[in-house]
């Protein structure tokens, strides 16, 4: 995925967050830092790069002047588009030698580990928004 990303003139952690915007059109820059792992001052540097980059722009948000929406440009879902098609063969390639049974045991698994891990950064997210 390293090359994936740097074939799109992307980094590592811009591809993941336009992969986290792709699941949910709502995060704010502070959601995503929270998602990948990163502070939020990283976060915002990394969307401004991808804002400059053309993959994505800031929007006014419709009830919430303070808040700027994250929206993909063509360039944005383009690439997100070459980097999923890329994630699938990389997956087949990593899975070959697993049968069928095994296949669906370890993605199943790997969803519940990644869900637990989103849902305590949301929990997060809106402990801190209520906080403010």
């Amino acid at each position: 995925m390293a090359t994936t990303a740097q074939e799109l003139n992307l980094t590592l952690l811009q591809l993941a967050a336009l992969a986290e915007l792709n699941h949910n059109h709502a995060l704010s820059t502070a959601d995503l830092a929270r998602l990948t792992f990163v502070t939020p001052q990283n976060m915002s540097l990394t969307i401004s790069k991808l804002e400059s980059g053309g993959f994505l722009l800031r929007k006014p948000h419709p009830t919430n002047a303070r808040v700027k929406r994250l929206v993909f440009t063509p360039t944005g879902s383009k690439a997100l588009r070459k980097a999923v098609a890329r994630a699938v063969i990389i997956e087949r390639q990593m899975f070959s030698g697993l049968s069928a049974k095994e296949k669906d045991s370890l993605r199943n698994q790997l969803r519940e580990c990644l869900t637990r891990v989103k849902s305590a950064a949301l929990k997060t997210t809106r402990r801190s928004k209520a906080a403010t």
